[in-house]
């Protein structure tokens, strides 16, 4: 299994046991910015899911050591939003609606176009990633992605790269709560086994510190108990926000 990584942007993890698909396909994928992580069995599967929070996964259902759709029943149970496109050989109308059933959001019958299956992805990427536009604005926080920069109110802030990375993993995903572990893999490419947690939380101090009108009772970097951090869009009049 190879993993290419990214602390911003669109990451796929491309389940399939034949070398060949997953060579042409990464390159593809490759060649358009993804981030692209590759796993030939359902074993390899279950590991890179557990390190890394992915956007995207293409699973293929026949795999050596078992069926796609174990992972697939998995993904799903444990509450992820992620895009699934299910790959297999099965073209009957019973095999597509059990996939689609189970949490496929696609279905991709063997054999298939790479540069087909490839615009799909790129499609999928254009509607879930919105860090591939110029600017994320949550509140009166501006993230610029080209430049890099960060502004408040229309006031410039000095951030550190990581700061910036972490920011902008969050303003791309506005109201979605992250584990500190899910940070480690999304923001530092890492794992709470290979470095500690308490590093998110140093970095979330810091960025509070610059964004924050209050950094002791903070409105949009919020902590929710016992779950994660979350980046919260401001509260309206026409609508109710809630955080910790």
């Amino acid at each position: 299994m190879s993993t290419l990584s990214g602390a911003v942007g669109t990451k796929v993890l491309l389940v399939e046991d034949e070398a060949a698909i997953r060579r042409l396909l990464r390159h593809e994928l490759q060649n358009q910015g993804l981030t692209v992580a590759e796993a030939a069995t359902l074993l390899e599967a279950r590991a890179a899911w557990r390190e890394q929070v992915f956007d995207i996964l293409i699973l293929d259902l026949s795999l050596p050591d078992g069926s796609g759709l174990e992972l697939l029943e998995e993904v799903r149970r444990s509450g992820s939003t992620s895009h699934v496109i299910v790959l297999s050989g099965a073209g009957t109308e019973a095999d597509r609606v059990r996939g689609l059933v189970l949490g496929a959001d696609d279905y991709v019958i063997k054999p298939f176009s790479i540069l087909e299956l490839n615009a799909r992805v790129l499609a999928i990427r254009r509607r879930l990633d919105p860090a591939r536009e110029a600017t994320l604005c949550v509140g009166a926080v501006t993230v610029d992605l080209a430049a890099r920069q960060v502004s408040v109110e229309g006031r410039p802030i000095e951030t550190t790269a990581k700061e910036f990375d972490l920011l902008a993993f969050l303003a791309a995903r506005p109201g979605v709560v992250f584990s500190r572990d899910d940070l480690l893999r999304g923001v530092w490419s890492s794992a709470p086994d290979w470095q500690v947690a308490s590093t998110v939380t140093e970095h979330v101090r810091r960025l509070r510190a610059k964004i924050e009108r209050d950094p002791r009772h903070p409105m949009l970097l919020r902590t929710v108990r016992g779950a994660g951090y979350r980046l919260d869009p401001p509260i309206t009049l026409a609508g109710r926000g809630h955080g910790r």
